[in-house]
């Protein structure tokens, strides 16, 4: 049979992991808000370029262009490309210039999670 000391050792160990596992659950949580917040300063980075692009190449577009790009922690453009084309090489190219127009981003916050963040948008007249 275990003594009091015993029992209150495994008690005091039951709360010691409680508590690391709840501030460890408000560290994830902080780097998620943390996280969340970012994704909406680039998207309105992106919206407050200019994303007008030339009438003739929006008519050349079948649809709008899928682009996927990679911020890393600096606010640097890791990677950048096409998801679902637009049906005009132009105009896709021309989709990836606002991208590109809008870097650098803010760098990525120290309590998010992730050392990168992949975004996903959508640009064109449709």
């Amino acid at each position: 049979s275990k003594t009091a000391d015993e029992k209150r050792g495994t008690a005091d160990g039951q709360d010691l992991s409680a508590q690391a596992a709840s501030k460890g659950k408000r560290q994830n949580e902080a780097g998620t808000a943390a996280e969340d917040n970012y994704r909406g300063d680039v998207f309105r980075k992106l919206g407050s370029v200019n994303r007008t692009l030339p009438p003739s190449l929006q008519l050349a577009a079948r649809n709008n262009v899928v682009v996927k790009f990679v911020i890393g922690r600096k606010g640097n453009i890791n990677k950048l490309r096409i998801l679902e084309t637009s049906g005009s090489a132009a105009f896709d190219q021309a989709a990836l210039g606002i991208i590109r127009k809008a870097a650098p981003f803010p760098s990525i916050p120290p309590q998010a999670a992730s050392a990168s963040l992949e975004f996903e948008t959508e640009i064109g007249p449709f």
